[in-house]
């Protein structure tokens, strides 16, 4: 207890205004934890404005997190994250480490569902992430949409690291156009994930590793809920296949993604891709390049969606500013249900410690 009350007591410092951050605190070998704090500061500018001001200046996002364990069985974390439009504690869980093969997990934190939704922005390729996963998969208050949610999971790491499962019940609040909220449907999540070379550590996963280790990894993603509709009950699913690649300085992302809310109406069936990828030149430059294509399934929001971009590392991903083009065409226009073509110019900076 008192172990425990010590790392509570650093962190609550730190957290309500304490001066140092990425402390490695150690009380003793079995209980420690590491405090630190992360920030990103976008400049961005899209044509045709949507708002009054040609150029938006944003905090995407800061946070202040601490992770670590009390015992070897009980670990922890914790990210609070504040930035322009909001103020949140984004993830907060407990684990149960039993062993390698199976470690039950509860709190807030990210849904093992797609590769992208295990991923931290921090490590993007590029300034901002692909656009088709929250178009095509169900987004709700705290869902896939933020790619958090409050639940329980089970996961671990089978055959010598190489086979990662994910099995989770997630308190979520599905509402498609029209329909009812129910508030006693839960989601269902499961994932696996097959490593060919190097295992990938912990729940997430890096969107670049910058040569630190060799991932050939394919994943298989499922979502279902429940959700009222009038008198009925229905059920939105939705399915991802993903793959990730990281050799030599290249990284190249894929996924495809396709959804069915159940309701029998045009666009219930919503599917999509993005083929991503970079080349990190002595780890100081990166080019990258991502490619996106929604199909809305007889809807009018049909898009294609190409982002350029390059970053330069002054420190990997602990300090870089990116650089990135995006630019996002509709099949039809705004006159015909569509959408307006949009030239987005940005540039982030970012440092972590």
């Amino acid at each position: 207890m008192k172990k425990f009350l010590a790392v509570v007591v650093i962190a609550a410092m730190t957290l309500l205004g304490g001066s140092a951050f990425a402390y490695d605190v150690k009380v003793d070998d079995d209980t420690f934890a590491k405090i630190g704090t992360k920030a990103q500061i976008k400049v961005a500018s899209t044509m045709p404005d949507k708002g009054s001001d040609e150029i938006d200046v944003t905090l995407p996002n800061t946070r202040i997190y601490f992770a670590g364990q009390v015992t070897s069985l009980v670990k922890f974390g914790f990210n609070y994250d504040f930035g322009t439009a909001s103020a949140r504690a984004t993830d907060a869980f407990i684990t149960l480490d039993f062993a390698k093969e199976i470690k039950v997990m509860t709190g807030i934190y990210r849904v093992a569902f797609s590769r992208i939704a295990l991923q931290d922005s921090y490590q993007y390729i590029l300034v901002n992430g692909p656009e088709v996963p929250n178009s095509v998969a169900p987004v709700s208050a705290g869902g896939l949409g933020t790619y958090r949610n409050a639940g329980v999971s089970a996961w671990g790491d089978l055959v010598g690291g190489k086979l990662r499962y994910n099995v989770g019940v997630w308190d979520d609040e599905y509402s498609p156009a029209g329909a009812a909220v129910s508030d006693d449907k839960y989601m269902l999540s499961a994932r696996v994930a097959f490593n060919f070379l190097d295992p990938e550590p912990g729940y997430t996963c890096a969107g670049c590793y910058l040569g630190k280790t060799k991932v050939a990894s394919v994943g298989l993603g499922y979502l279902q809920q429940d959700y009222r509709a009038g008198a009925d009950t229905k059920t939105a699913t939705a399915l991802t296949v993903d793959a990730f690649l990281e050799l030599n300085g290249i990284t190249a992302e894929a996924a495809y993604f396709m959804a069915d809310d159940d309701s029998g109406t045009t666009g219930d069936k919503p599917s999509g891709v993005y083929v991503e990828g970079a080349y990190a030149i002595d780890n100081k430059i990166q080019p990258a390049l991502r490619f996106e294509t929604f199909d809305s399934d007889g809807d009018t929001t049909d898009y294609d969606k190409v982002t350029v971009g390059v970053n330069y590392l002054f420190d990997g991903q602990n300090a870089k500013v990116g650089l990135e083009y995006a630019t996002k065409d509709f099949d039809k226009d705004l006159a015909a249900g569509g959408g307006t073509d949009t030239d987005t110019l940005s540039i982030q900076l970012q440092v972590q410690f």
